[in-house]
């Protein structure tokens, strides 16, 4: 059973993040060219707005989106992410996997090292790992080692941090032993959470390591500079000449500035000073037809959970179908967002996961659900009342303090009192901390949430489905849905058709339970300069990666 993640909840549940993790975008003016000299500006220098600050550098303690497509900066791990979120080799130059599906080989490069001149051995993806398992590390991400044998008994002080089912064979050696398959391994292995860490230099630095560009070691495409602590809100990557692959990257210079008013943003792109501003608003209506302007789209779905075990009128399907077939999507993401946000029905998002038969994007072939349909919505809420023996519901809608939440919840607010006869939503706006603790608890009627992905697998999105899983604040239960997640996870882990055949299974069915009430996949507008080339963007995991960048004339 997995430990209860409420530090990964954080991250990921966030509106203004995600986790952590999204999607290539194939609108964005990053699109690949034909590189040739003479098209390259003499100046490779980037100056970048960013939201919030760099939180820290190190790997086992990144919690936040911002740290994590900064980290992927100057550190690297065995695999990066490409254009469509499959990976590929970094770190590792190959791998082997056992018939079983339970052991892994990493083989590494040995041309890779530390910006201290150390060789990245194994040793360093070892010592890195049981730090992440190790109880008193304060990892945030600590539960995505759950399934490295031996590493939920050694988060539960049951066995000692050696049993981690990580080995050095020799330097450029990785085996890994797992306790079940993971159809999507090597994908996680991209993840900032399992990049190496060199076990000198950390115990040398002790407390302050990753609090500074000076206590921070880079094995990347870049070096850290100019950074001294959370706090700071200007920093700098400068290209590493040591790194393995550095002829490929363009790139000398990218500085960093945190930025968190749209209209400063905006006003420093237009003067030329930065590269990139975020939009939002009536700006994203203004700039839509200016040459830099794009929308990058999440692997996160916003929706509403609804609180099946302390509220009887709840758990009542017919009324949870009334409430999301009452709310108008398309109004909601064109209007009241207005960000790049799309509509959505089902919990897995768009540009997200492919079939690995046919290609059909997960979200596609799962289908649409609950499209706004007004008179259908009230008649199942006239059926659920009758049903319920009330003629008024009261239920309060929860959400988060800020700006857009609070549009949002009121918008929601309206669709469902003003179109559905008796039923009534209090709103309540609470800090995002406070959010997240009436979540664990269950303290709530309905609440405005999220999930995100971390790697491009519906099963990250359909593990808070399960009736038992931490993230399940609603209480859904349903045997079929469990068991066809249990067979995606386990006797179908081998086989990616059977295996995908299970999720688009459960998926179905736990959205036709209402089990909760999709809204939309988090879009952000933005303003990048388009003489900026071969950004890769991801939808999950590090959002961004600088290493194949450059700019022309």
């Amino acid at each position: 059973m997995s430990i209860k993640r409420l530090l990964f909840s954080i991250t990921f549940f966030s509106a203004t993040l995600l986790l952590t993790a999204c999607g290539s975008n194939e609108e964005t003016a990053t699109g690949k060219n034909d590189l040739k000299e003479h098209e390259l500006a003499s100046e490779q220098v980037m100056h970048l707005t960013v939201e919030s600050e760099l939180a820290t550098t190190d790997s086992v303690l990144v919690a936040e989106n911002i740290t994590f497509a900064g980290v992927n900066q100057f550190i690297e791990g065995l695999y990066r992410l490409d254009e469509n979120n499959e990976p590929v080799p970094a770190l590792a130059e190959s791998e082997d996997l056992s018939a079983d599906g339970l052991t892994y080989t990493f083989h590494l490069r040995e041309d890779a090292e530390w910006s201290n001149g150390d060789p990245v051995t194994a040793h360093d993806f070892v010592f890195s790992w049981r730090r992440s398992v190790d109880p008193t590390s304060g990892a945030a991400y600590a539960y995505l080692f759950e399934n490295i044998k031996n590493a939920a008994d050694i988060m539960t002080k049951q066995l000692p941090i050696e049993d981690l089912g990580v080995k050095a064979i020799d330097d450029y050696t990785l085996e890994v032993t797992l306790e079940t398959p993971i159809a999507y391994f090597s994908s996680l292995m991209s993840f900032v959470s399992f990049f190496p860490q060199n076990e000198a230099f950390v115990t040398k630095t002790g407390d302050l390591y990753g609090t500074s560009s000076e206590t921070t070691l880079s094995n990347g495409p870049f070096v850290l500079t100019e950074w001294d602590s959370g706090l700071d809100e200007n920093w700098t990557y400068e290209k590493n000449p040591a790194y393995w692959d550095a002829e490929k990257v363009y790139l000398t210079k990218i500085t960093n500035q945190v930025i968190k008013e749209v209209a400063t943003g905006v006003n420093l792109f237009e003067k030329g000073t930065v590269d990139n501003a975020l939009l939002s608003g009536e700006y994203a209506k203004q700039f839509q037809k200016d040459p830099g302007y794009t929308v990058e789209y999440f692997s996160r779905t916003n929706y509403l959970e609804v609180n099946q075990t302390n509220n009887p009128y709840l758990k009542n399907e017919t009324l949870r179908k009334a409430l999301a077939l009452a709310i108008n999507r398309e109004e909601l993401t064109a209007i009241i967002l207005n960000n790049g946000s799309l509509p959505i029905t089902g919990l897995v998002p768009d540009h997200f996961v492919k079939n690995p038969e046919t290609g059909t994007e997960f979200a596609q072939e799962a289908g649409e659900f609950y499209t706004y349909d007004l008179p259908k919505a009230q008649k199942l809420v006239k059926d659920a009342k009758t049903e319920l023996g009330v003629d008024t519901i009261e239920l309060e809608l929860l959400g988060d303090d800020d700006e857009t939440s609070k549009r949002v919840m009121e918008y929601l607010q309206g669709e469902l009192q003003n179109n559905l006869d008796g039923i009534e939503i209090k709103l309540l706006n609470v800090p995002f901390s406070a959010r997240l603790a009436k979540a664990a608890a269950g303290d709530f009627d309905l609440i405005s949430s999220g999930w995100s992905g971390y790697v491009s697998d519906p099963m990250i999105m359909l593990d808070v489905l399960y009736s038992t899983s931490a993230y399940n604040n609603g209480g859904y239960a349903n045997k079929k849905v469990d068991q066809l997640i249990d067979d995606a996870k386990g006797v179908h882990a081998n086989d990616a058709l059977l295996r995908w055949n299970d999720m688009i299974k459960a998926h179905h069915i736990a959205i036709e339970d209402a089990a909760l009430i999709p809204l939309y996949q988090k879009g952000e507008a933005m303003l990048r300069n388009p003489k900026i080339k071969d950004i890769t963007i991801n939808s999950v995991g590090a959002r961004y990666s600088y290493k194949n960048a450059y700019i022309v004339n």
